[in-house]
C-alpha cells in the first residue's frame, strides 16, 4: 500500500496489463481475454467493498473494428464484471450508456458517435478512459470482434487502484 494525499493506495496488478493485439475474430465477443489478478476475487471485492473509491483503466485501439454496429444496435465488444455480468459501456462512461469517455467530454472524432472505435473505418482510433463503478470491479474478462483482417485491434487494462 503507498499514501496519495494522506490516504491509503492499493494497487493490484494482473497477466493484462500490456498492450494485446486482436485480430481474426469475427464474430461479436469471440475474443476473449480473462484476467488473472495477483490476488484472489475474494481478496480483490473486500478490498473494492472497504474502499472509499477504485478505478481501472481500459483502452481499445481501433482500425475498422467496432465496438457496436449501430445499425444493427449488436455489440461486437464488451467487458465482464466479476460476477459475470456483459457490461457495454466503456471507460469514463456511466453503466448502461453504451458509451465512451469521448461522448461525455465531447471529444469523438465525429460527432455523433458515441465512440471512436464506432466510426468503424480504416483509421486507427482510440477509446479508453476508468471504469470507476465499484459494483463492477474488477475486470474479470475482455472481450472483442470485428478484427478480421484488414480490421485490428489491441487493448490494455490498467491494474486496479483502489483509494481510501
Amino acid at each position: 500500500m503507498t499514501a496519495e494525499d494522506g490516504a491509503g493506495v492499493t494497487i493490484i496488478g494482473h497477466d493484462s496489463e500490456t498492450r494485446t493485439h486482436v485480430q481474426g475474430y469475427e464474430n461479436p465477443g469471440s475474443y476473449k481475454r480473462t484476467i488473472t489478478y495477483e490476488a484472489s476475487m475474494d481478496q480483490l471485492r473486500a478490498l473494492i467493498d472497504a474502499s472509499e473509491s477504485c478505478k481501472q483503466f481500459v483502452r481499445y485501439e481501433c482500425k475498422g473494428s467496432t465496438l457496436r454496429d449501430a445499425n444493427k444496435g449488436l455489440p461486437y465488444a464488451w467487458w465482464v464484471t466479476w460476477d459475470c455480468r456483459e457490461t457495454e459501456y466503456w471507460g469514463g462512461a456511466s453503466p448502461g450508456s453504451f458509451e465512451c469517455d469521448c461522448k461525455l467530454t465531447g471529444t469523438c472524432d465525429k460527432s455523433n458517435y458515441p465512440c471512436n472505435c464506432n466510426i468503424n473505418d480504416n483509421v486507427w482510433r482510440e477509446d479508453s478512459g476508468f471504469l470507476t463503478r465499484k459494483d463492477d470491479l474488477p475486470v474479470k474478462q475482455l472481450r472483442f470482434g470485428d478484427t478480421t483482417a484488414p480490421e485490428d485491434g489491441y487493448h490494455m487494462l490498467g491494474k486496479l487502484i483502489c483509494h481510501g
